[in-house]
């Protein structure tokens, strides 16, 4: 019974409403597009895919061309004739020869995308064209251009590049074109059609409910969508009815999406209407009175939708995650810690302003008031638990200890916890057991209590195994207690023997003792959330196994109904596949209002949905839709070269698939783009130089690759991209590149190569001939010499020495050792007298050696060489005698 009533109470009894009401949730998420994000302007009047996948805006200043990064921006310039004829751009269109064709407020353009130029059609050359200030153009089935000018519907042959006058109005006509006929609505409600198998034109009806309204043929129902009071009993017309709008809200645009679904574009917003189930809703993109001012819609190859406003593009992806935020206080800091699912509602702790509760269906929040002047201010609440057997339902583990709370009366009970002298009464955490018992923790210890009297049952002290920090969280597991704690790893009590543990490493070699923010079990493994990522405990050994290391602090964790485990971290969402180990990451480019996640606040419902807080409000997802992925593959483009030399540099935005680039720019830039525009910032990409680069080179940072100095030949860089859930492109896009090589290097070059080595050679043999005629004459000079005058010394010892035989003088003591080219002598003399005896040719080149420059090769710092092989040191002293 109190249980009933308690939920009851959750419903009606609490406080009034607070906050403000949400935004409505619809099943479409659109992220904008505009100035901020490169656009020449925000005024969009047309929106294109072509058939290479990049997205077109027409603008009210420029052309863009979007590549889900950047936008590449176009606009007339006078003074080029190749220019666009006009920067205001209403219209766009692609033929089926995939030429794209631009409507400007000053005529018709070609886009030529090879030279990235425009050729200018002046179909004014028609002297029944009242204008040429093009508003809207389509295509038939024949390949023809119909246009709308201000006051007229004209035909442009896309073959022969004639023009023909095919309606005047004095008010802008509306038309749309089925797949036989052209439908053209005037302002007076008289509908026509051009039949385009005869070439005439048809009156059909007029109708006052069709005055200033539009039309549109839907490609999927095959039927014309007319205003809602107008009907027809003829079997001749296949049609529907556009519903009325709130307010008679005038229609600027329509796009049928499916066979039942039209979207509506007007200058309030825009809407979507369901013909199967007549329902009509309004869809939400900005409150932007501008964005609420829709002038196109767009459905691309992906399914995806394209709303031009005037506030910028809105793009829509059913591929895109989808995440719904809520602000539990307005215009105040509402950072989440704590959240705790009670049936349909969820309590949520805004840090230090209260405790709220969220109801999951009305999206409202009220606010907890405890009685008995019971004061909340500066109270955070850490951790929420529901004990069904007590008198006081709600127990909150608090910075000032563990109070528990009935909802019936409001009133609040502190329970006292036997604090030690290094202990303080702070409790984070509550563990619910299934026996008539739960576990709070204070800072250093954990308390057992009884749930119906409160009584303390057991105090187990960490006092020993925590010096620096406190116990963020307790869980139980098998016949243990896991203990987080806040820089001092994970503890666990052996409940059977109430002993204190440490847990280690799976290496045994040292305990964890990173911050540990939450636990989560399943089975007989637990899951620990930590500074370093996620890791896991298995009961069998009790060792600590990292799971997820990538520089993510990991909050929270919390399991979905098909056993994929999600975390809370300081960088978004993370989910992990136990099964097939994958990992995904979600921040704010799949939608995510809040980047940061906090300990303590996740909760599933029984929906099955999952909720997160953050530092601001609280995060919902379907774990069953957020998981799917992305089947679409990326079209994939190289977008230009840039080369570079020593001293310059240029780009080719446009070129071929085979280049050739001269030798001194061989190092090159290549960029390229994956158009998948789900997410674009979480595409990645694969590259290979082949010829060059052994494997393939993963990027995931940047849409480029540099080679540096690449060395002369050919090659074919091939490039390959993933969406955003990591399906590729296999084939990808490829480049021929080849480098040409400097003239020295050419064919010519080696064969003028060829000639001078061979007359070098000639020359060589030539000056060696002539070199050793002149030693043979030299030599017979020196022979003739030395037989006129040969000049010797005689020694103590009655020795003769020839001076010119004399190679050096060696002193050894009192002894002399002369060394001539043939012989030895050895003579009891001073090497200062023999010095004075010797002509100069003979040099003093250290303290023992006397040498004959004559037979000096080389010499350096400390040593001279004499012929033939002959090495003699040299002192500092004497090595100015070489010179």
């Amino acid at each position: 019974m109190r249980n009933s009533f308690f939920s009851i109470f959750l419903f009606f009894f609490l406080g009034g409403y607070f906050g403000v009401s949400q935004t409505k949730i619809n099943s479409y998420s659109f992220k904008s597009i505009s100035t901020r994000d490169g656009l020449s302007n925000n005024i969009i009047y047309d929106i294109l895919q072509d058939k290479d996948g990049y997205m077109w805006f027409a603008t009210d200043n420029g052309l863009n061309r979007y590549d889900g990064y950047t936008s590449k921006k176009f606009f007339h310039n006078p003074k080029d004739s190749s220019s666009i004829s006009s920067s205001v751009i209403r219209s766009l269109i692609q033929d089926k020869k995939g030429n794209i064709w631009i409507g400007t407020k000053d005529g018709l353009n070609l886009y030529d995308k090879e030279k990235a130029t425009f050729k200018r059609y002046n179909f004014l050359d028609n002297a029944s064209f009242t204008n040429q200030e093009i508003m809207k153009m389509s295509l038939d089935e024949n390949d023809n251009i119909w246009i709308n000018t201000l006051n007229d519907i004209g035909l442009f042959n896309t073959t022969d590049f004639t023009t023909r006058l095919i309606y005047n109005n004095e008010s802008p006509p509306f038309k749309t074109i089925s797949k036989e006929d052209v439908w053209i609505l005037n302002s007076e409600g008289e509908l026509n059609y051009y039949d385009l198998n005869k070439e005439k034109l048809h009156f059909f009806k007029k109708d006052s409910s069709l005055i200033d309204k539009g039309i549109h043929y839907g490609a999927f129902s095959n039927s014309l969508w007319l205003p809602n009071k107008f009907s027809n009993n003829s079997d001749t017309l296949r049609y529907r009815n556009i519903p009325k709008l709130p307010g008679d809200i005038s229609y600027n645009y329509l796009l049928e999406t499916d066979a039942n679904t039209l979207l509506i574009g007007s200058n309030s917003g825009l809407f979507e209407y369901k013909h199967n189930i007549d329902k009509l809703n309004r869809i939400e993109l900005d409150q932007s009175a501008l964005v609420q001012q829709i002038r196109s819609i767009y459905k691309d190859s992906y399914n995806g939708i394209w709303v031009g406003t005037l506030g910028g593009v809105y793009h829509y992806d059913h591929n895109r995650r989808i995440f719904s935020h809520y602000d539990i206080k307005k215009d105040a800091d509402d950072v989440i810690m704590g959240l705790k699912t009670v049936d349909d509602e969820i309590f949520i702790n805004t840090l230090g302003e209260g405790l709220y509760i969220h109801n999951i269906h009305s999206k409202q929040n009220r606010k907890i008031e405890f009685a008995d002047n019971f004061s909340t201010q500066n109270l955070f609440i850490w951790d929420i638990e529901k004990i069904d057997s007590s008198n006081f339902p709600v127990w909150l583990a608090t910075n000032s200890g563990l109070l528990c709370y009935d909802p019936i009366y409001s009133k609040v009970k502190q329970i006292s916890l036997p604090i030690t002298e290094n202990d303080k009464n702070i409790s984070f955490s509550i563990l619910n057991t299934n026996n008539d018992h739960i576990w709070v923790s204070s800072y250093r210890s954990i308390h057992k209590i009884n749930k119906r009297d409160h009584k303390i049952l057991k105090t187990i002290s960490l006092d020993d195994y925590m010096k620096h920090s406190g116990v963020q969280k307790i869980i139980s597991l098998g016949d243990y207690i896991f203990i987080a704690t806040e820089g001092e790893g994970l503890l666990y009590v052996n409940t059977l023997k109430e002993t204190v543990s440490e847990v280690t490493l799976s290496n045994r070699k040292q305990t964890f003792n990173s911050p540990i923010w939450d636990l989560y079990k399943n089975e007989e493994t637990l899951w620990i959330a930590s500074n370093q990522g996620l890791l896991k405990l298995n009961l069998n050994d009790m060792l600590i196994k990292p799971v997820i290391q990538d520089d993510q602090v990991i909050y929270s964790i919390i399991e979905d109904n098909n056993g994929v485990l999600w975390m809370g971290t300081d960088n978004g969402i993370k989910s992990y596949n136990t099964l097939t180990n994958s990992v995904k990451n979600y921040d704010t480019d799949n939608g995510l209002k809040n980047k940061e996640f906090n300990r303590k606040s996740v909760t599933k419902t029984n929906d099955g949905f999952l909720w997160f807080g953050g530092v601001n409000g609280i995060t919902s997802l379907n774990p069953e839709t957020i998981k799917k992925d992305n089947p679409h593959v990326p079209y994939v483009h190289i977008t230009n070269v840039t080369l570079f030399a020593s001293d310059t540099s240029y780009t080719i935005p446009h070129f071929q698939k085979k280049i050739t680039i001269p030798w001194k720019y061989n190092t090159i830039e290549i960029s390229y783009v994956g158009l998948n525009y789900t997410n674009a910032k979480q595409n990645s990409y694969k590259y290979k130089m082949q010829g060059y680069d052994p494997n393939w080179v993963i990027n995931k940072t940047q849409n480029k690759a540099r080679y540096v100095k690449l060395p002369i030949g050919s090659y074919n860089f091939n490039v390959i991209a993933s969406n955003n859930d990591g399906l590729f492109n296999n084939k990808g896009d490829t480049l021929i590149i080849t480098i040409s090589p400097p003239f020295w290097r050419t064919k010519l070059a080696y064969f003028l190569y060829v000639l001078s080595f061979l007359a070098i050679v000639n020359l060589i043999r030539n000056l060696k001939k002539s070199r050793s005629r002149v030693k043979e004459i030299e030599f017979e000079k020196e022979q003739i010499a030395k037989k006129v005058e040969r000049k010797a010394i005689l020694l103590n010892n009655k020795s003769k020495i020839y001076l010119d035989t004399l190679v050096y003088i060696k002193s050894d003591g009192n002894y002399l050792e002369f060394i001539s080219d043939n012989k030895t002598i050895i003579d009891r003399n001073k090497l200062k007298t023999i010095l004075e005896e010797l002509p100069p040719n003979f040099v003093r080149v250290h303290r023992s050696y006397v040498i004959n420059k004559n037979y000096v090769i080389s010499s350096n710092s400390s040593h001279v060489f004499l012929k033939p092989k002959i090495e003699i040191p040299v002192s500092r002293t004497f090595k100015k005698n070489l010179s």
